[in-house]
């Protein structure tokens, strides 16, 4: 680094610490950051206190189940609980299973999907697709608000600070008249733009980098072998998506306009990347895939036999539900014995087999949506960078349609424990709590080359953008 170019550094901080505006500008942002992670941290303790305790609701309620076999029938109330503990007729739609999906350390930077999805499901071996849709997620006018977490304060708010730092780095010189002191020196303007605006690279992109180590450590151990590589990809794209704004910001500047066109080019730039394009794409993909949530009313509708007194209709339901299940052939012998609760099983059973088209296509329809914006990550870096923010906390909706899938597995596991003993007239016994299903979700791993490949297209963008910013500059200024 020669003389001039540390003479000018030199200058460009003393201009920066004695502007109490841009320092206060700092502050707030670096306030705003600690808010965030805060913010993010808050939202996912309460999920993880309410996984705490729906798991200890479980435990509860199994355990008193098992202490039913022990107990000596004193009371009506003591001689119900055994009947739910052992009988699979009532056992089959009363015991309870949370299925979780348990939120990565980094979940509380990019909330994501997990304040729309619904991350626990307690299932039983009713209609999975009753239980899945039954409920409402969560307050509408929160979901519309969205969370203030690190991940908007990267995307949303650190361009706006790059604007505000870098968009007079020329005018400013040339409305203050200090452009004539600058032009005899013995470097060349255009190496002047580009020193102060690695300056300020520099320093703004260091704070989102401190700002980014704190909520990593404050969210977990960036060295934990699961955690490393993702803190990595973090902070390599907070760098890349810095880069992009600082080229947008030099090619702004490049046109040597005045310091009001470059702030109104430079925010009209951050409106239509951050707003605007989104609005469109949303228009365009709902258009293009169109969803109603009311063809899945009738999934939430409780209904039964139309005549359950007839044991004609239920022998039919019955017979239907085991012409699909061999592994259960001959237990129709048996179906005199328990006819109801068997009939209601079947009839739940097969509910969910004939709307199980119905919801493949509103799946189908949300991950195309999904596939659709994909494609058009190249077009927009901000929503690429949040999407691999999300990817890298695991809250991105690939993660909650695979959670789904999970669902699926283990509410058949559920089902297959009780109806099996339920049509073959066999009790629940003590020892068969040692066996009860369990929910495992299979370990999802992040999908690296796509991953890498969206900050690539931010790298990429950043590159395109410089470039022209560096050749449209060189057109009028000779050094």
């Amino acid at each position: 680094m020669d003389r001039s170019t540390r003479t000018l550094i030199r200058y460009e901080w003393k201009t920066f610490y004695r502007n109490r505006f841009q320092l206060l500008m700092l502050a707030v942002i670096f306030l705003f950051g600690l808010y965030a992670i805060y913010y993010g941290k808050s939202e996912i303790n309460e999920q993880r206190q309410t996984i705490q305790a729906v798991k200890a609701l479980e435990h509860n309620e199994f355990s008193a189940y098992q202490a039913s076999f022990t107990e000596e029938m004193k009371t009506l109330e003591q001689e119900r609980a055994h009947d739910i503990a052992s009988r699979p007729a009532y056992a089959w739609y009363r015991h309870g299973y949370h299925a979780i999906l348990l939120p990565h350390d980094y979940a509380s930077l990019a909330i994501g999907q997990r304040d729309l999805f619904r991350y626990y499901y307690r299932l039983t071996g009713m209609s999975l697709h009753y239980q899945l849709f039954e409920n409402e997620l969560a307050n509408p006018v929160n979901l519309m608000a969205g969370n203030f977490d690190l991940s908007f304060v990267m995307v949303y708010l650190f361009p706006l600070l790059i604007i505000a730092f870098c968009y007079g780095l020329f005018s400013s010189d040339k409305e203050n008249g200090t452009l004539p002191l600058l032009q005899i020196q013995p470097i060349g303007i255009r190496r002047i733009i580009l020193t102060r605006l690695g300056f300020y690279f520099v320093l703004i992109t260091g704070l989102a980098l401190l700002i980014s180590l704190i909520g990593l450590f404050s969210a977990g151990n960036p060295f934990k072998p699961e955690n490393l590589l993702p803190a990595i990809s973090w902070l390599f794209g907070v760098v890349v998506y810095n880069a992009f704004w600082f080229g947008l910001i030099f090619l702004i500047v490049s046109f040597r306009k005045s310091s009001s066109f470059n702030a109104i080019t430079a925010v009209g730039c951050w409106l239509l990347i951050l707003i605007v394009v989104p609005a469109i794409l949303n228009v365009i993909v709902t258009t293009k895939y169109p969803m109603s949530s009311t063809s899945l009313a009738s999934l939430t509708r409780r209904t039964g036999l139309e005549n359950e007194d007839v044991e004609e209709e239920s022998r039919e339901v019955i017979m239907e539900f085991l012409a699909h299940k061999p592994e259960l052939a001959g237990s129709d012998s048996l179906i005199k014995s328990n006819m109801l609760p068997k009939a209601y099983a079947a009839f739940t059973t097969l509910k969910d087999m004939n709307s199980q088209q119905e919801v493949d296509h509103y799946n189908a329809q949300v991950l195309n949506r999904n596939v659709w914006t994909y494609r058009f990550h190249w077009l927009n870096p901000a929503v690429n960078m949040q999407h691999i923010l999300t990817q890298i906390a695991q809250t991105d909706l690939k993660t909650f349609l695979y959670f789904q899938d999970a669902l699926a597995d283990f509410h058949g596991k559920i089902t297959d424990f009780y109806f099996t003993r339920l049509f073959w007239d066999k009790p629940i016994l003590q020892e068969d709590y040692s066996n009860l299903p369990t929910f495992e979700m299979p370990k999802k791993e992040i999908q690296w080359a796509a991953l890498w490949l969206g900050l690539g297209k931010i790298a990429l963008g950043a590159g395109v953008v410089f470039f022209l910013g560096f050749i449209n500059i060189n057109k009028g200024i000779s050094r």
